[in-house]
């Protein structure tokens, strides 16, 4: 079963990275576009193999054409064993929950799934969902994540800042120059 929505475990996992890694990307708007559904961190298959694709292209021209290009490595789409599987349509909770990497609770409480309006199939007491359903919901419900634009430098103000005094007297002097002054009102 193929859901087009990676979570960042499974997604440093196929690149063989820490999921610090994948953090820190974000936190420096780097890397792939990651969305945001409620408070899940996912990744769409389209944005990583996009990203993928512009990292070869960036390979190669760094590297020439004669030398060696890192490979783009993507998942085989997995086809229906038999043409009984071709029409199954609908899927249970447990194979939702494998394949989209959600918490269980939102497929099988009902509460939960009238709280966050999560597209099934009620069957006689039978809850089915639609793969093709829960990727337009996720698509509608999550945002994409950039962290948000530093702020930009302050602007000078127009008028400039009184300039420092170049020398601080010290208190002696200070002391002698009122001592001159006193002797010079007195005489």
């Amino acid at each position: 079963m193929h859901y087009p929505v990676m979570t960042e475990r499974q997604l440093a996992a196929r690149w063989k990275i820490s999921l610090k890694t994948l953090r820190r990307w974000r936190s420096d708007n780097e890397g792939p576009t990651w969305h945001k559904l409620f408070q899940y961190v996912r990744y769409h298959e389209a944005d990583i193999l996009g990203f993928e694709r512009q990292s070869a292209q960036h390979w190669s021209a760094i590297l020439g054409d004669g030398e060696r290009v890192p490979k783009v490595v993507t998942r085989p789409q997995e086809q229906p064993e038999t043409e009984e599987d071709a029409g199954a349509f609908y899927v249970t909770a447990q194979d939702v929950i494998e394949a989209t990497g959600l918490p269980k609770h939102w497929f099988t409480t009902p509460e939960y799934r009238a709280r966050k309006q999560v597209p099934h199939l009620a069957l006689v007491g039978s809850i089915r969902f639609s793969l093709q359903a829960l990727w337009e919901w996720e698509q509608n419900h999550s945002t994409v994540g950039r962290p948000p634009e530093p702020k930009a430098p302050r602007q000078p103000d127009t008028e400039p800042e009184p300039a420092p005094p170049s020398r601080v007297p010290l208190w002696h002097e200070l002391a002698r120059e009122l001592d001159r002054e006193q002797f010079d009102s007195t005489s």
